[in-house]
């Protein structure tokens, strides 16, 4: 299976003032030259070979990783964005350097690095499980400065591919990170622009309601499977996900899965519900949306998949047209402007899962103060 993830482009994302987006450069919640915690995506490329002191083994498989994230500016011409692995041994490895681009500050830079077969070699490649570790670094040789944004450990884990009981292939192993931390961590929001495409800023006219939680599994039942996002206000259902009689507004804004299809797939999930937390214009509305702004209190989410219960959360919409914020995300510097909820995980639909994976490794082993998971 290919890495697939939301479209990030080399372009500028400028972020308009509005109601949805008043606080994101306030009070600490983003701050020059910080790099957008969720948009942080390591994934692993599977080679199949391995070099064992110098000498190749094609009947071993091995792998290499590849990153992308954000940086909120300023960043100042002549600088270079670099990526720094470590091998779970602890032993130096890979460096790349990541395509970087003049930004000003409230302007936020995407980059990507080791994404094409060609920016590492086959014979840098590892056969090491656990805990690797990487560090985001942004040098500028014109001011003398070498500065490191971001420091983090992600977990490598594996999986056989093929037949078990022939020798042959019993050192075939596909390779990917485990994101079992993500799955209890969820964000509401109106507009952030974590996820918009270049060019397209936030409306401000209007704020609908989203929802983001992970979900794992299969690919097929991750890409086919049926999503349906419930919202309810002192106890009834207000609106839903539901855009027809058939189709959720759902998709996968970021899937991290292996070279080769398991159920260790991750899929960072949106929901549009015909809910507006916001809205200058209402007269142009259907009249089947809520009007969030104007019924204060508590709300709880409720996610279908495939007709079975299996995530909920509850959050708290303001007096102010605005979503009450748990604090978490500026509490941890997180650099984006949506709010982080607990999300509860029901059912086995996910398969098997760290429960406790979020207390250590969220956000590559910088764990969130302030969040339990229900």
């Amino acid at each position: 299976m290919k890495f697939r993830t939301s479209s990030i482009g080399a372009a500028l994302l400028l972020v308009v003032a509005g109601p949805a987006l008043s606080n994101l450069f306030r009070n600490g919640s983003v701050s020059a030259q910080t790099v957008n915690r969720p948009s942080i995506q390591i994934t692993l490329r599977t080679h199949q070979q391995y070099y064992r002191n110098g000498q190749e083994d094609q009947e071993t498989w091995s792998w290499t990783p590849r990153i992308l994230y954000r940086v909120v500016g300023p960043i100042s011409a002549g600088s270079q964005l670099s990526v720094e692995f470590t091998l779970p041994s602890g032993k130096p490895w890979i460096k790349f350097d990541c395509n970087t681009n003049e930004t000003k500050e409230g302007y936020r830079w995407p980059t990507e690095c080791g994404m094409n077969s060609n920016d590492v070699k086959d014979q840098d490649a590892s056969i090491e499980t656990g805990l690797a570790g990487f560090k985001i670094i942004l040098k500028n040789e014109l001011e003398s400065t070498n500065k490191t944004l971001f420091t983090g450990k992600f977990k490598v884990d594996k999986f056989h591919v093929g037949v078990v009981d022939l020798p042959k292939f019993k050192n075939n192993f596909s390779y990917y990170v485990n994101y079992d931390w993500n799955l209890p961590i969820g964000y509401v929001y109106s507009y952030d622009v974590m996820d918009a495409r270049p060019g397209y800023a936030p409306s401000t006219t209007e704020g609908p309601f989203n929802f983001v939680t992970w979900f794992k599994g299969d690919p097929k039942l991750i890409d086919y499977g049926k999503y349906v996002a419930y919202l309810y206000y002192q106890g009834k259902l207000v609106a839903d996900s539901m855009f027809s009689e058939t189709e959720s507004n759902t998709s996968c804004q970021v899937t991290n899965a292996a070279s080769y299809e398991s159920a260790n797939t991750y899929c960072r999930r949106v929901f549009r519900l015909k809910a507006m937390v916001w809205d200058k214009q209402p007269q142009f509305r259907p009249p089947n949306y809520f009007k969030m702004y104007e019924n204060p209190g508590e709300y709880e989410i409720k996610i279908l998949e495939n007709g079975k219960l299996a995530r909920t959360a509850k959050f708290t919409m303001g007096t102010n047209y605005q979503l009450v914020d748990t604090g978490i995300g500026k509490q941890n510097n997180l650099g984006t402007g949506r709010i982080v909820v607990p999300v509860q995980i029901i059912g086995d639909q996910d398969g098997t899962w760290d429960h406790n994976a979020y207390k250590t490794e969220a956000f590559f082993g910088n764990p969130l103060t302030g969040f339990t998971a229900p």
